[in-house]
């Protein structure tokens, strides 16, 4: 359990740092941890205590919830899981009207290849 839980907030960290166009120093420094704490974590290596996470949550303007749900198929690749959250990530960012057309266009996306 402990590693899954250290392989899906790797994975999440590092998307939402990549998506908000960070590196690894400015996230640091934000949590006022070093660039090497955060290196380990989005390498599976460590797990975050809860004030950190909590720091994380707020930089990205997420949910602990978003950042701590294991429910995450262990069937997914690495890959798949970081272009979800990317995607995830860019979306929350849309004003109403282009949210609106990529609802329109998913929805012909499931029409189509579902």
């Amino acid at each position: 359990m402990k590693d899954k839980v250290k392989k899906i907030l790797a994975v999440k960290v590092k998307a939402l740092r990549e998506s908000a166009d960070l590196t690894q120093e400015e996230l640091a420094s934000r949590c006022n941890v070093s660039w090497r704490t955060i290196s380990n974590l989005e390498r599976g290596q460590v797990v975050p205590d809860l004030l950190m996470m909590i720091q994380i949550a707020q930089i990205f303007n997420t949910s602990l919830d978003d950042i701590l749900s294991l429910s995450i198929k262990d069937t997914k690749s690495k890959s798949r899981l970081e272009r979800e959250q990317f995607l995830v990530e860019k979306i929350r960012f849309l004003n109403d009207r282009a949210l609106d057309f990529l609802l329109d266009e998913v929805i012909l996306l499931f029409k189509y290849f579902n």
